[in-house]
């Protein structure tokens, strides 16, 4: 079965979903491909939304924000789990991912689910027997965590950017590898909530597209938050123990310019909460 479209848009992120609004707001007749069974793409399923959400609810639940009010403490004194901050972030997601597939709706954008492939510049395949003819094609693919062979992202301590919203557990202790924008978004966030954060970068600023003025004050105000950075040292291996109930260890490398050996990077566990890794990130 072929259907023909004016365009056709290849995944169903932010992006993709502007472009096909956009379209159809004009008058064609669009389609979409989604290839996940949810549209949204990472700014909303795993990426911006759901980022700032969660650290809006960690400063609320922690009490940061209040914590020099008349010098009281509202710190988090319990054993909270992730579960606890986690729930907001999922009503937020689903609501704005409801918005967007009521828009698709109004606007008659037909959406498939499935991977595209190409048969010819303007047909695609979704499944063996759904073509797509398109007079346009739109690939808004979006992007995924970068995922370095140094880290066994199969072990359960061992997390990427994606993978970081979904655990169970919230950790005493985490190294964050990666002082990009969302590096230091969950380094901040995590520290907000009593985690015991380092934060490595093999570079030696924060954020370094800023101000270096605006950079300094912000490492400051992390640095008073908690957050332990380690510059000009990049991880060269990662251990992660296979009965996944002990410290995962990440091995360092400073520049060689620098003329220091490598050295291993330990943050202990404490009072039962496991550490976790984190490493890659969607930007940064």
């Amino acid at each position: 079965m072929t259907k023909d479209f004016d365009l056709v848009v290849i995944d169903g992120g932010p992006a993709g979903i502007s472009g096909a609004n956009t379209a159809a707001i004009f008058g064609k007749r669009v389609a979409l491909v989604e290839k996940l069974g949810k549209v949204g793409g990472a700014g909303i399923n795993t990426g911006t939304i759901p980022s700032k959400t969660l650290r809006e609810t960690a400063l609320a639940l922690s009490g940061w924000r209040s914590r020099k009010l008349f010098g009281v403490d509202l710190s988090l004194r319990r054993e909270a789990t992730v579960e606890d901050f986690m729930r907001h972030k999922e009503h937020v997601v689903a609501h704005d991912r409801k918005r967007r597939e009521e828009q698709l709706r109004t606007y008659k954008i037909e959406t498939f689910h499935g991977a595209a492939s190409f048969i010819d510049p303007n047909t695609v395949r979704i499944a063996p027997d759904t073509l797509l003819r398109g007079a346009k094609i739109l690939i808004a693919t979006g992007s995924s965590p970068v995922r370095p062979p140094e880290f066994p992202f199969e072990h359960p301590r061992v997390h990427d950017s994606d993978e970081i919203l979904e655990i169970g557990i919230l950790p005493k202790t985490l190294a964050v590898v990666g002082a990009g924008v969302i590096g230091a978004e969950y380094a901040c966030t995590f520290a907000a909530l009593g985690v015991e954060v380092h934060l490595v970068d093999g570079r030696d600023s924060l954020l370094s597209f800023l101000d270096r003025e605006i950079s300094e004050n912000i490492q400051r105000a992390m640095t008073a938050a908690g957050v332990h950075f380690i510059w000009k040292e990049k991880v060269v291996r990662c251990d992660a123990p296979a009965n996944g109930k002990n410290n995962a260890h990440a091995h360092l490398r400073r520049d060689h310019r620098s003329g220091r050996r490598a050295r291993r990077c330990r943050t202990p566990e404490q009072y039962g909460r496991p550490e976790s890794h984190r490493g890659g990130s969607h930007a940064g």
